[in-house]
C-alpha cells in the first residue's frame, strides 16, 4: 500500500515525491507618520491580505491601530499610526520583505535616514522560528525587542509567539520592559568601544552609567529611577514567573531591580560587512531578551542605543477599539 503519510510511502515511478515546506507564523509591523496615516496603512494592509503569500485558509489578522510619538531623527516630525499584523505563510521571510518593499515603494516611501518619517514603514519581526540574515534582512529584527510601539500592538494578536532566540514570549518581553527602568547592559564587542559608549550616552543624553564594581551591592542606589547603561554582563537570574491581576505571566519582582531589560550584542561591521554572519550575532548560551546593534559609525550607534532607551517607555495609545480598521 502506497498511502500518503506511511512508513514505507514512496513515490510511484517516474514520480517525484512531494516536498512539504514549512508553514511559519510571520509577523509584521505598519508604520506611517507622514500624509494619510490611517489610509495609506489601511491600503498597505488591504494588499497585504490579498496577497499570494498567505497560506490557503488563513487571514491576515491585524491588532489595533496604535498612535505613537516618534523617536530619535529629525525634530518637528508629526506622531506614528502603528500596528501588527500575523498570517501563516509557507513563503520565505525573503519573499515576505520584498513583498513589504514592493508595497512601500508603490505607496510613495522614500528611504533618507534612520528615525526620518516616513509615508509607510514595514518590516518583518518574527518568521516562525527563524534566525539568521544576510544583506538586507535580519530574523528576528534585531532591534524591535525595545519597542513597546512593536510589543504592544504585537500583544493584540501575538502575544503567545516566542522569540527563537531566546524562547520569551512576546507579551513577557512587553511586561519585562515595564517592569524596571528603561537599561542595556552591553555584553559584546570590545570593551573599549562598550566603555566608549556607556560615557557618551552619559555626556549626551544624561543617561546613568552602571559600575561593575558597586553592581549588586547590597543597597545600591547608583541608578535608582533613572535609565541607565552598562559595559559589562550581569549576572543573570533564572526567571520566575508570576501572573497579574488579568492571569497574564510576569517577571518576578527580583528581575525589576538592578538588572537589564535588555542585553545588548555589538557587532562591529563596515561598508563591505553590512550584516554580520547570524553565529556571531546570536551565538547561544543566554536566555535573556536581546538587542542587536551593528556599528559602522559611533555617532550613529550612540543615537541608537539613546533612541531604544526612549522606546522601551514609548507611550503607545489604541485609537481604535479592534483590528477592523481596514
Amino acid at each position: 500500500m502506497n498511502q500518503p503519510g506511511h512508513s514505507l510511502s514512496l513515490p510511484l515511478p517516474g514520480k517525484r515525491a512531494a516536498k512539504h515546506r514549512p508553514v511559519s507564523q510571520c509577523v509584521i509591523s505598519f508604520g506611517s507618520n507622514l500624509g494619510d496615516r490611517r489610509e495609506l496603512i489601511a491600503s498597505a494592509a488591504k494588499q497585504i491580505a490579498a496577497c499570494d503569500l498567505i497560506l490557503d485558509g488563513d487571514v491576515l489578522k491585524t491588532s489595533r491601530l496604535f498612535e505613537t510619538p516618534p523617536i530619535g531623527g529629525p525634530g518637528g516630525q508629526e506622531p506614528f499610526l502603528n500596528a501588527i499584523g500575523v498570517f501563516q505563510t509557507e513563503a520565505p521571510a525573503r519573499a515576505v520583505l520584498s513583498m513589504l518593499q514592493q508595497l512601500e515603494h508603490e505607496l510613495g516611501r522614500q528611504r533618507r535616514r534612520r528615525w526620518d518619517a516616513r509615508s509607510i514603514d514595514l518590516d518583518v519581526v518574527l518568521h516562525g522560528n527563524l534566525v539568521g540574515g544576510n544583506t538586507g534582512l535580519v530574523v528576528p529584527h534585531p532591534r524591535y525587542t525595545a519597542r513597546q510601539f512593536v510589543l504592544q500592538p504585537a500583544c493584540d494578536v501575538a502575544a503567545h509567539l516566542r522569540d527563537p532566540r531566546f524562547g520569551w514570549t512576546l507579551q513577557e518581553i512587553s511586561d519585562h520592559l515595564s517592569a524596571g527602568e528603561p537599561s542595556l547592559a552591553l555584553v559584546t564587542g570590545r570593551q573599549e568601544t562598550r566603555d566608549l559608549l556607556c560615557r557618551r550616552l552619559a555626556d549626551e543624553f544624561g543617561v546613568c552609567v552602571r559600575s561593575e564594581a558597586v553592581a549588586g551591592e547590597e543597597g545600591e542606589t547608583v541608578c535608582d529611577g533613572q535609565r541607565w547603561v552598562s559595559s559589562f554582563l550581569p549576572k543573570l537570574p533564572n526567571r520566575v514567573k508570576s501572573r497579574d491581576r488579568e492571569g497574564r505571566p510576569i517577571l518576578s519582582g527580583v528581575i525589576s531591580s538592578g538588572l537589564p531589560r535588555l542585553l545588548v550584542r555589538i557587532q562591529k561591521t563596515s561598508s563591505e560587512n553590512g550584516w554580520p554572519a547570524p553565529h556571531q550575532m546570536w551565538p547561544g548560551g543566554w536566555r535573556w531578551p536581546e538587542y542587536r546593534l551593528e556599528i559602522d559609525d559611533l555617532d550613529w550607534a550612540v543615537s541608537e542605543l539613546a533612541s531604544a532607551l526612549d522606546s522601551m517607555r514609548c507611550s503607545a495609545q489604541p485609537v481604535t477599539d479592534d483590528g477592523r480598521w481596514w
